[in-house]
């Protein structure tokens, strides 16, 4: 799960501008109730760990696998790093933080989503209990320790699909054709599963 939210964070981190990073790690640190000490080694590991992913993402002549691969070392050791850096009581605070935030992001692509698709009540309804249902089984799939890395791909895949196909059943016509023009217009970015 951690691992998740250090991936999330990354990609968040990776779309805002300096400033607004700058501003969230400050948030973070007065929420979690860092030492200057503890400030002074998360802004060098995090400073250390965006250049890192920075001249990863340069990187245009290796495989897609091997990117991957690299992606998720420095996820691992980042997560590392940061774990060894604060106590159990501000790991489970920034646990707690990071969902609050999740849920906040979540409930506004969720107006957005209403707004943009003219969904009535009870497609939200239908959605928002879907996504918890295919979250719930996302992380079992993520969690099963079992499988390897090809096999949870391809369950997610399928989970996604059937997803779409649901989605089918709770717009019309129109409302699929603008999600599907949404879509579209959404920039694509390179997706790690870890």
């Amino acid at each position: 799960m951690l691992a998740m939210v250090t991936i999330i964070a990354a990609q968040a981190q990776k779309e805002r501008n300096p400033e607004e990073r700058g501003h969230s790690d400050k948030m973070m640190a007065e929420k979690l109730k860092l030492s200057d000490e503890q400030k002074q080694k998360a802004k060098a590991l995090n400073e250390d760990y965006r250049k890192k992913m920075d001249e990863l993402r340069k990187k245009d002549d290796i495989l897609v696998k091997d990117w991957r691969n690299q992606m998720t070392e420095l996820n691992k050791k980042h997560k590392e790093n940061m774990s060894a850096l604060l106590s159990k009581e501000q790991i489970e605070k920034y646990k707690v933080e990071r969902k609050k935030m999740a849920e906040i992001d979540a409930n506004a692509r969720m107006e957005k989503m209403k707004l943009r698709l003219d969904l009535n009540n009870d497609q939200v309804e239908k959605i928002k209990k879907q996504n918890s249902e295919m979250r719930e089984k996302m992380k079992a799939i993520h969690e099963n320790e079992s499988q390897d890395m090809v096999k949870k791909r391809e369950e997610m895949k399928v989970l996604i699909q059937k997803n779409k196909e649901n989605m089918r059943s709770i717009l019309n016509e129109e409302q699929m054709k603008k999600m599907q023009e949404m879509r579209k217009s959404m920039p694509r970015k390179r997706r790690v599963l870890s």
